[in-house]
Formats: C-alpha cells, structure tokens, sequence
C-alpha cells in the first residue's frame, strides 16, 4: 500500500488542485439531446430556483472510514443554507467537503461502491469516483477541522442555477490517514441529497 501512496502523490497534488475551484472540466457529461432539451433543463432549473425547498442527506462511510451523520439543505431564492453533522472523521483534522453533481441535470450523481477501486489498492480514490459522483458543483467551505473526530456545520451560500435541481447531486465528506500519511482528498462519507418537503 505504501508503493501505491508514492505512486499517486503526484495524483494527489494534483487533485488538490480541484477543490480551490467550483467548477470543473464537464467532458464526462454526454451532450444534451437537441435544443428542446436544452430549453427543457434550463426551463426546470428556473422553476425550481424560484421555489423554497428543504432537503435531507444521510452521510455513510465510504472506504472504511466509520463516518457517518446527516445533512440538512435549504434552498431560498438563490441562499442555499447548508447543515451537516457527522462523527468518525479524523480528530483535528481538516476535512474538505463537497456537493458533487453532473451539470447535466437528468444525470444523477450517486455514491460510488467499492467497485470503484480500478486501481486494486483497495480504495476508492478521488479520480475513480468521480464517474459515479461527478465533478465539484459546490466547495463547502471553509472546510471543517474536526477536535474530536464530530462536526456541527452549517453556512450559507449563494448559488448558481447550475447547481439544480438539488435531488441529483450527492455530498461528498474527505480526508483520512493510509499508512501513516493523511490523504484530504480521499473520500471518507457520502450522502444522496434528497428533497424532504417538495417546496411545501
């Protein structure tokens, strides 16, 4: 395992990188059918960027990782508040966090299985996830540091109509230590964000 970690610091680094941003490349996004389609996306995206809604998503571990908790998101014109608490995370560590998604909007993001692990080290890793989860929509930041292994987060941000509709993206929780080094990008928990009052 130690041979893999070397191997992929360049990786690592690298993808570093994605989380400063909150947009990336969408060439995994297979084109839109026709105009109409189009029309037809952006159509729902605004009806639903007019509307109040909550949601809810229930964090579970990924890799092993023993995290888990529960997201709350509300969404009011474009003030998108965002409360999560988790516990199982690496104590006194930051710990970057996520709404993944695919700007296609009838591509839905989900949480990627073990089958993920192209690479056989027996971890699914930031790359080898994204085909299930998609690109960062949204950084939630600041990122938490974790004192005791729990966090009790929420900010509100403002959004972009691309981030719609909310019910096709997941979050995505990082961070944790192989073999003695800490990987903050690897993923740690994920959580399929779910409407919970359609806007009533």
């Amino acid at each position: 395992m130690r041979n893999i970690i070397q191997k992929t610091t360049g990786f690592v680094a690298a993808t570093a990188i994605l989380f400063s941003f909150s947009a990336c490349d969408q060439s995994d996004v297979a084109p839109e059918a026709d105009l109409s389609a189009s029309n037809s996306q952006d159509a729902h995206r605004s009806k639903s960027y007019n509307l109040t809604k909550t949601y809810t998503a229930n964090i579970m571990s990924l890799n092993d990782s023993g995290v888990s908790g529960t997201a709350t998101l509300t969404l009011e014109g474009d003030q998108l508040t965002v409360h999560i608490m988790a516990t199982g995370l690496e104590p006194g560590m930051v710990h970057p966090q996520h709404i993944h998604g695919f700007m296609d909007s009838n591509q839905n993001a989900v949480c990627p299985p073990m089958s993920a692990d192209t690479d056989g080290d027996g971890l699914v890793e930031l790359g080898e996830g994204v085909p299930f989860y998609g690109p960062v929509l949204l950084p939630l930041e600041p990122f938490p540091t974790a004192p005791d292994g729990s966090i009790n987060y929420t900010q509100t941000f403002t959004v972009s109509a691309g981030i719609l509709p909310l019910q096709n993206n997941v979050i995505v929780l990082h961070g944790m230590t192989v073999d003695g080094e800490y990987w903050p990008t690897l993923p740690v928990a994920c959580a399929a964000i779910k409407v919970a009052n359609n806007g009533k």
